[in-house]
Formats: structure tokens, C-alpha cells, sequence
């Protein structure tokens, strides 16, 4: 998720209370925080259903924006060599190689966004994509 916080806010300790007092645990993908100007801070949250709801309120309370993110997989389908290496470890089938031509193909609307073919594809074809919701 995005966190967009009003500039009267970046002087407060929000992710270590969300740490401390919530027991959520928090990863920041990126950050952009100014001092005396609005900021912004992806995370992703995890952590018991009711303590990250409680957090939820927290921030809420605190004026923070709350904007969930979606993860989508963005592929240069133009440089690839159909090797079929991502297709193998796509357990969504987002990803399959066609036996008639012997080349890949991707459905978008299948993927989960796991990741698996990042890591598989040689030639770092394959990123991870954010975008807000």
C-alpha cells in the first residue's frame, strides 16, 4: 500500500508505532518524504488480522491516506528467446508455451504476480510492476 502523509505528519514516528504498539511487521519498498512537505511510503503490512485493522485505524486517524497497491508483472515480450524457463515455474498459467509454434505466451489476466518468472527468465525480461488502486 501507499501511504501519503500530510506534511504535519512526517515528524511523528508512524512506522515504529505501527511496529511497536500494532505488532505488524512493515517492509518500505520506497519512500519520499520531504520535511514540511506531503510524503509518500510504500509498504507492505502483514501481521495478525486484528492488529493490522487496529493499524489501519491508526493511520486513518492520523490523517494518512491510505492507497492499496497492485503488483502486476510487465513483460518485453519483443527480446525473448521462448525458452519456456519462466513457463516452467508460472503455476497460474499465466505463462505457456504454445506446442504448435514452440513460442511463449503471456496472459496477463491470469498472473498473480508471485514473481517466480523474475527470477527464472535469463535475459530479466520479466519486472515487477506498481501501480495504485
Amino acid at each position: 500500500m501507499v501511504l501519503t502523509f500530510p506534511a504535519e505528519a512526517i515528524d511523528e514516528p508512524i512506522t515504529y508505532t505501527l511496529i511497536k504498539e500494532y505488532d505488524v511487521m512493515i517492509n518500505i519498498l520506497n519512500a519520499d518524504i520531504t520535511h514540511g512537505r506531503e510524503g509518500n511510503l510504500l509498504i507492505e503490512m502483514s501481521g495478525e488480522e486484528t492488529n493490522v485493522r487496529e493499524a489501519l485505524v491508526y493511520l486513518d486517524n492520523k490523517q494518512i491516506q491510505i492507497s492499496p497497491v497492485i503488483k502486476t508483472i510487465l513483460f518485453r515480450e519483443s527480446r525473448c528467446i521462448h525458452c519456456g524457463a519462466c513457463a516452467s515455474v508460472c503455476f497460474s498459467g499465466a505463462l505457456d508455451m504454445d506446442t504448435a509454434t514452440r513460442e511463449l505466451k503471456f496472459s496477463p489476466e491470469r498472473c498473480i504476480a508471485c514473481e517466480l518468472c523474475i527470477k527464472a527468465c535469463p535475459l530479466q525480461l520479466f519486472e515487477l510492476n506498481f501501480g495504485v488502486n
